[in-house]
């Protein structure tokens, strides 16, 4: 038997010796299969539990150390894109349903980017308060480290501004680091319009960090235009489908 390639051996399972009476001998090949069924039932539901288990958890990664963020340059020199969309729903609402959305469910994956499969707090700062830093995992068994560089908030509006380094994923290899801004405004008739920019600072001893200008505009077209854009559209338009169907009262 195979579960998710590994094998389990039944050659080693003690067969029933020969007994002339048929009857005496199909009964206990049948008790036998039903024992060996049922064990090999218990061994697949343990191996699914694990899996499972294994699948949600997120943990630092051997060897991992915990560095403080990379100083931030001049905004010059950052690459940035900016999405907006307008949520029909008052400020309060859509903040709460954020705040209740866990980050997996959140992010919205978008061609060969990993996806968000856990986190992991790496200091005792609740995450959303200035300071909070944190562990994410991504589904293709990288990690990142993320921390809130800023927040603020009164009745009709909020900014959250957080930056992102330490990146694992292939696809981030030229990123020394990212950082990233919300801004929600409440506009007349309950509705709140929301901008998301995100900005990159690109590693300067990396293609295409190391060619300034030029560098900064080939990542553009090339990525951030294009597959992280499709990602950040699809967050807004996920979040905003969840926060739509929230009763207007639903923030508490």
């Amino acid at each position: 038997m195979q579960v998710k390639g590994l094998t389990f051996p039944i050659d080693n399972i003690g067969r029933p010796s020969y007994i002339p009476n048929i009857v005496i001998y199909d009964g206990r090949t049948m008790k036998l299969t039903r024992k060996l069924n049922f064990l090999l039932l218990v061994v697949f539901g343990s191996l699914c539990a694990a899996f499972s288990v294994a699948a949600q958890s997120c943990a630092p990664p051997a060897g991992f150390i915990d560095m403080p963020h990379p100083a931030l340059a001049a905004t010059e020199l950052l690459v940035s894109h900016t999405e907006e969309i307008t949520v029909d729903q008052p400020l309060a609402v859509v903040l709460d349903n954020a705040s209740r959305t866990d980050l997996k469910d959140a992010i919205h994956k978008s061609g060969s980017l990993p996806g968000v499969s856990g986190e992991h707090p790496l200091n005792d700062i609740p995450f959303g308060t200035p300071g909070a830093r944190r562990l994410v995992c991504l589904s293709d068994g990288t990690t990142l480290e993320e921390q809130v560089l800023e927040q603020e908030r009164n009745q009709t509006f909020s900014r959250f501004r957080y930056i992102v380094w330490n990146y694992g994923t292939k696809q981030a290899r030229p990123i020394e680091y990212g950082i990233g801004e919300f801004r929600h405004t409440e506009m007349p008739g309950l509705r709140t319009h929301i901008v998301w920019t995100y900005s990159f600072k690109l590693k300067e001893h990396e293609f295409p960090g190391y060619l300034g200008a030029l560098g900064r505009y080939l990542f553009r077209i090339g990525f951030l235009d294009r597959q992280y854009a499709a990602m950040m559209r699809g967050t807004l338009h996920a979040g905003k489908s969840t926060a739509e169907q929230q009763p207007s009262g639903a923030a508490k």
